[in-house]
């Protein structure tokens, strides 16, 4: 039975979405920083917001969990998602506290460029923390379910048994 859209809550599963929402907004943001910025701010910041979203994507992509292995290799992917997230809030952060108008050109007093860069930096920070939470909480999730069983397949390798139970 499905959920009314008013009873639905935020999933630990939303970790993708919110990702590929931080890499969005800071293409569309980052684009428009000053140009002698490119090499100093702008491509480093982009890089880590799409590096979030690639961790993320590729945790994702390792489910149903059957092997240790496969655990482990989701749990790292997400752990990379988590330092990305770290290292692009504290770039976006000293960004703005660097440069407040973060190279707005509009004819626009600077109290009114200061606020919408308040704004925008709220906005990253506040994506940031939801996408902290939504990791923190599906490594926690991933180290506590129990591996799906997987049916053994023949591979071809193993000798045949006769019938007694001894090898061919």
């Amino acid at each position: 039975m499905a959920v009314p859209p008013g009873n639905r809550k935020k999933s630990q599963m939303q970790f993708v979405d919110t990702a590929d929402e931080i890499e969005s907004r800071a293409m569309d943001v980052c684009r428009k920083w000053p140009k002698s910025w490119t090499f100093i701010l702008t491509m480093r910041t982009v890089s880590l917001a799409s590096q979030i979203y690639e961790h993320a994507q590729k945790a994702n992509a390792i489910f149903p969990i059957r092997t240790e292995d496969e655990r482990q290799e989701r749990i790292l992917e997400l752990q990379r998602a988590l330092g990305a997230n770290y290292a692009f809030a504290r770039k976006i952060e000293r960004a703005y506290s660097k440069f407040p108008l973060c190279g707005e050109k509009q004819n626009v007093s600077d109290s009114a460029l200061k606020e919408k860069s308040n704004k925008l930096l709220e906005e990253f920070m506040t994506l940031c923390a939801t996408e902290d939470d939504a990791l923190k909480g599906n490594i926690s999730w991933t180290r506590s379910i129990e591996l799906t069983p997987t049916t053994p397949e023949r591979t071809g390798k193993e000798p045949m048994k006769a019938e007694d139970g001894k090898p061919s």
